[in-house]
């Protein structure tokens, strides 16, 4: 069994390496699809190439961000896998808590899919006071190390297994993906970890909204990393994996039971791949 990670990036020269050389343990190919970095990001990750073999390069092009881009990545690199080989949609800034190797390989032979259990850190009032005392020192810091406060709101499909019949041609995810394991594996994601890169992010989404780019819309009115710095008195602090308080409005992954069955009597007869 192998993973395929699909990367998608840009503007992320602080956190990249860190992301990257972390999923080189579990991830036996990453490939990466800058689609239009400004800063660094693109640089670390060619220069990264040269040491881990695992990491590929697959192409800079300034491109408006959408979930299906990865499919593109997808059909260019699928004739390397092979029939229960996994891929991942691999976020540039996320880190995993349980090692996916280990996960996948208990997951069961007529599950296609997992979601991720996402603890979703935040930068607070905490962290910018930190940030304050000596800049150059937080900015150098490991990320997963510095940021505490978290909340465990959210949860989405992040691998699916791979099998030759499989189309995907469009949408987030190949057509007829598979049956939703009931399972979900735990990762960290680092959305907001200083004011610099909080801005440039809020520069990015703004300057999508002008383009007409409606996935970013909510970010229409947040111009100021400040806007997003978090009251730490509303979030949970993060010990340990064993520790997590989960939200009570995590969205449901489990598919509905008739539409559950249909999947594993349609699976089952290769009418879906």
């Amino acid at each position: 069994m192998k993973i395929f990670g699909i990367c998608l990036t840009k503007n992320e020269e602080d956190i990249v390496e860190e992301v990257l050389k972390k999923a080189s343990g579990w991830c036996d190919y990453i490939f990466v699809f800058d689609t239009g970095s400004t800063d660094n990001t693109w640089e670390k990750i060619l220069e990264l190439s040269k040491t881990f073999k695992s990491i590929i390069p697959y192409k800079k092009e300034t491109r408006a961000y959408r979930d299906d881009l990865r499919y593109e990545v997808f059909n260019f690199y699928r004739h390397l896998s092979k029939d229960g080989d996994w891929w991942c949609k691999l976020d540039s800034d996320e880190v995993y808590i349980d090692n996916p190797k280990e996960f996948l390989k208990r997951i069961s032979r007529f599950h296609h899919v997992v979601w991720n259990l996402s603890v979703q850190f935040y930068f607070t009032e905490v962290d910018l006071m930190e940030y304050e005392t000596d800049p150059d020192k937080y900015l150098s810091s490991d990320t997963e190390e510095k940021l505490k406060y978290y909340l465990c709101n959210h949860s989405e499909a992040r691998f699916f297994k791979y099998r030759k019949r499989l189309s995907w041609i469009t949408g987030s995810y190949p057509l007829h993906v598979g049956i939703v394991s009931p399972n979900r594996i735990r990762l960290k994601h680092f959305q907001y970890r200083s004011p610099e890169q909080i801005q440039v992010r809020l520069n990015t989404r703004q300057e999508a909204v002008k383009q007409g780019h409606n996935i970013f819309a909510a970010y229409e009115s947040e111009k100021n990393w400040r806007d997003k710095v978090a009251d730490s008195k509303k979030y949970n602090i993060y010990n340990s994996p064993e520790e997590i308080i989960l939200e009570q409005n995590l969205p449901r992954h489990i598919e509905k039971f008739p539409i559950r069955l249909a999947k594993y009597i349609l699976h089952s007869l290769k009418i879906y791949p």
